[in-house]
């Protein structure tokens, strides 16, 4: 199948290409191969052989076999994207990749790509989509975030890197500008009224977080991952690093690490396993958090599920199991996480 037809059909029915348009300035897909096809000749060096697929988020995904044989990803990144961050993330993959950590080697530093820039990494796709509410999983990734916090020590004052989760929420605002065009909170305010309440409430709790700053990854979620039985293969989606309270990387991850559309699962965690998800993270970690980093965990645990039930009413979800049901099931109880 040719670039041009992979891209038409993913987006066969969407409404609006918001990213597509911030990065390349138009929707159509023969035109963002042109600039696809001509990104990988110019500095890659090689033709496109082949597309393997492509994905739409924060950014366009396109996995690609070279004429050269090398299988890439090349990430479009929106122009709002600072390139001084992408080049942090960069350099913090490169550290964790020669320290055998499972993120996929970068191949090029940020290159300008259609209105934003362009990231390459080698395609890493053994292994196999995993459901995260199988104990052994979860364990898995409790115990993997916990390497990757301590093998970031040794980077998270590299310049660029995104910081804490406060600082990017304006002043008398609840929610930082939403991570996708496709969602309006301003015109799905009818009816949110007690999401925002919640998040309000945890956002004021974590003015007062507690614990030491670390480089965690923002999006821990089994989506972005691949495994062989229940070793860790492949961990993706490498520009949700930032750096925050140790306890507020862990509370992010503990409310949303069974996230996935890969295969049919309930998406959102229970209670039950957020609470065990941060106790194997203690484990692994070697020490319990304080009272007080246990607060903060559970304060970044509500915010960052009211912030995707927020996304989900934007969309007028109502699928069992996702962050709507859940923030509505627990998230009170979820700020004794």
């Amino acid at each position: 199948m040719e670039l041009a037809q992979l891209i038409a059909d993913a987006g066969a029915d969407w409404v609006e290409w918001p990213v597509e348009r911030a990065i390349f300035g138009t929707t159509e897909p023969a035109a963002i191969t042109v600039e696809i096809e001509r990104f990988a000749r110019e500095e890659l060096g090689a033709t496109v052989r082949e597309p393997l697929f492509f994905e739409s988020s924060v950014g366009s995904v396109f996995g690609l076999r070279l004429g050269d044989g090398r299988e890439v990803v090349i990430k479009a990144h929106q122009p709002n994207e600072p390139l001084d961050y992408l080049n942090a993330v960069y350099t913090v993959c490169c550290h964790l990749g020669e320290s055998g950590f499972p993120c996929p080697r970068p191949l090029l530093a940020p290159r300008p790509l259609g209105l934003g820039h362009g990231t390459v990494a080698e395609l890493r796709a053994d292994g196999d989509w995993a459901n995260a509410h199988v104990p052994a999983v979860r364990r898995t990734m409790a115990e993997h975030l916990a390497v990757l916090i301590d093998l970031g020590r040794d980077v998270v004052d590299l310049p660029g890197l995104r910081s804490e989760l406060l600082s990017r929420i304006e002043e008398g605002r609840i929610w930082p500008r939403p991570h996708s065009a496709i969602f309006d909170f301003e015109a799905t305010a009818a009816g949110s009224e007690w999401i925002d309440e919640l998040a309000m409430r945890a956002r004021d709790a974590l003015r007062q977080s507690a614990g030491e700053r670390v480089l965690g990854h923002v999006d821990w979620s089994v989506k972005h991952f691949r495994f062989r039985d229940v070793e860790v293969t492949a961990i993706y989606d490498w520009d949700s690093l930032a750096v925050d309270a140790e306890p507020v990387i862990v509370g992010e991850a503990a409310r949303g690490f069974t996230f996935t559309w890969r295969i049919p699962v309930r998406l959102a965690p229970s209670l039950d396993e957020s609470r065990a998800f941060v106790s194997e993270y203690e484990a692994a970690r070697g020490t319990p958090f304080t009272s007080a980093e246990r607060e903060t965990a559970g304060a970044a645990a509500v915010y960052a599920l009211a912030y995707t039930a927020r996304c989900e009413h934007c969309l007028g979800s109502r699928a069992p199991g996702n962050a709507l049901d859940a923030l509505a099931t627990h998230g009170e109880e979820l700020f004794a996480l």
